[in-house]
């Protein structure tokens, strides 16, 4: 059952039987970690035959109604709204929504990157979630390689008025190292951490020859700031600031190079946790692909892939708010590995753990007479089991 604000956006767009479709759909990818158009329309819950579903399938997703604007942004609108007021959560659900990355900082944390799938060249922007992230736009590219800075504007265009009225910034890696997109992000009272390439040159305040960052004298372990410079010799873009951090090495380990951040923040240190924050969006990539929906396996052509990630963003973003719930509840240990006492982090994120207890739960309900006999012949552990199904029942509550 999906929640009760997807239900009304979802209904309010798509006919009953597109509705069933994509709820359908959704079970299924969730199940059966697969976004391949073969794969579902075998496994597809209808008494005709598989060509027939098939094509039932093809059909459904060149629909115009399945579209990022009409369909995703409505439902990250009330979504976004709802954390940002912090609305309908209860104490325990504010404490842990402070902990989040754009709470603990100050801002939503927009990251954009560009990805290959398969020989599609895919522009996303996601909002940095925790150690991972959140769909927020897509768009397949026309031409391989890097994309260009109209291309950059014009996806954040389509993205930042989710956030009217919220502090938002922009995490970028080296492939949107360009001053001029830092200036425009400026011009909007946008925060931007911009990661820049060697060959940036600049001028600090009240000098009148300009810099470039691979001259610097920098070695690992150092950290370096540059306030209110002026990039773009000629153009005299800023003033930004300049940071530098070269992690220190370990037993003759660690990073080649130094980072070279472009920002508007005034804080150094502030800036290189902020940018740590960017591989939320490798995290995503990840689970689009090979952990968890295994995006390149699917053969379609452009519409029916775009169709595809918006399905694929509701059930993630389903998921990771079920891992999410599991975790407050305290009965995450029922769906995923726990974090032992020795590791930093945790063994398993929200999404995963959103993935895997969906997954159990469908099992139970699916193999319950036989998981009922099972439990009838081992007697000495009721009471575990009592507590087991009492948290499979809070698990089914989840939304």
């Amino acid at each position: 059952m999906l929640p009760a604000f997807y239900q009304t956006t979802l209904r309010a767009h798509l006919s009953e039987t597109q509705y069933l479709t994509l709820q359908l759909l959704l079970l299924l990818l969730q199940v059966h970690r697969q976004v391949k158009l073969s794969t579902l329309a075998s496994v597809f819950p209808q008494p005709i035959h598989y060509q027939s579903r098939q094509r039932h399938l093809q059909r459904f997703l060149v629909l115009p109604q399945l579209s990022v604007k009409l369909l995703w942004f409505p439902l990250l609108k009330y979504w976004i709204r709802q954390r940002q007021t912090g609305r309908q959560l209860n104490r325990t659900q504010r404490r842990r929504l402070r902990k989040l990355k754009h709470h603990k900082f100050g801002y939503w944390l927009v990251a954009i990157d560009r990805t290959q799938w398969q020989q599609r060249n895919v522009f996303m922007v996601s909002l940095v979630w925790g150690t991972h992230a959140l769909p927020l736009y897509w768009e397949v590219l026309p031409q391989h390689g890097n994309s260009d800075l109209r291309t950059q504007q014009r996806l954040l265009k389509t993205v930042l008025p989710l956030f009217k009225n919220y502090p938002v910034l922009v995490l970028g890696d080296r492939e949107f190292h360009s001053p001029k997109l830092a200036e425009w992000l400026d011009s909007r009272g946008v925060a931007f951490v911009l990661r820049q390439k060697k060959d940036l040159h600049f001028q600090v305040a009240g000098e009148t020859e300009y810099q470039g960052v691979r001259d610097l004298e920098i070695c690992p372990g150092m950290t370096q700031f540059y306030p209110g410079v002026a990039c773009n010799k000629g153009d005299g873009l800023g003033p930004f600031n300049v940071a530098i951090y070269w992690k220190r090495q370990y037993r003759g380990k660690g990073p080649k190079d130094p980072w070279y951040i472009l920002t508007n923040l005034s804080e150094v240190k502030r800036v290189m946790a902020i940018y740590r924050c960017r591989w939320g969006i490798e995290q995503l990539f990840k689970d689009c692909k090979t952990g968890g929906y295994n995006l390149e396996a699917t053969q379609v052509n452009d519409q029916r892939f775009l169709a595809l990630v918006l399905l694929m963003a509701l059930a993630y973003t389903l998921a990771t708010f079920h891992g999410q719930w599991l975790r407050q509840l305290r009965i995450d240990h029922y769906a995923g590995r726990l974090q032992e006492h020795q590791d930093k982090t945790l063994r398993q994120s929200e999404f995963s753990l959103g993935l895997y207890g969906q997954r159990w739960t469908y099992a139970m309900e699916l193999w319950y007479p036989w998981a009922e006999q099972l439990m009838a012949l081992k007697p000495h552990k009721r009471l575990f089991f009592q507590r087991g199904l009492q948290a499979l029942s809070l698990m089914q509550k989840a939304f």
